[in-house]
């Protein structure tokens, strides 16, 4: 995940930023979780991707209503149609988003109920990087 300084006092430029960030198309890559702080910013982070999704899926399906009446009073225009696209694109991106940090965090719950509570939450330890494997993976028993 990465982490950019955006100003937030214009709704208009964290919008901007968001098409951007979309139509650049590049993803996050998988990272693992390292401390608990971590994994509350990946929460924090999926939860924002999935708001964002829904933004863009609002905005598109508003934008089909309108052109839809458009087209009826016969007043339809291409860029409605590169608009509509466009937030289709973005709303896939983020939600590709959403899943990969939905799946750094099952990695992360698997790896701390595979034996590493008391490290991870307790102790506020940080994952060494001999433990990171993906230890949804692994074969692991209880008993």
């Amino acid at each position: 995940m990465e982490t950019e300084q955006i100003d937030l006092s214009d709704p208009k430029k964290i919008f901007g930023e968001l098409v951007k960030k979309a139509l650049e198309g590049k993803q996050s890559d998988f990272e693992f979780i390292r401390t608990y702080e971590m994994s509350q910013a990946a929460r924090l982070y999926r939860k924002g991707t999935k708001k964002v999704c829904k933004v863009f899926d609002d905005l598109r399906k508003s934008l089909l209503k309108a052109y839809a009446n458009a087209i009826m009073a016969d007043d339809q225009k291409l860029d409605m149609i590169m608009s509509i696209r466009q937030f289709e694109i973005c709303r896939d991106y983020y939600k590709k988003e959403h899943a990969i940090a939905k799946d750094m965090l099952k990695e992360y719950k698997a790896y701390v109920l595979s034996g590493h509570i008391l490290g991870q939450l307790l102790f506020c330890g940080v994952r060494p990087d001999e433990e990171c494997v993906d230890y949804r993976k692994l074969p692991w028993k209880l008993f």
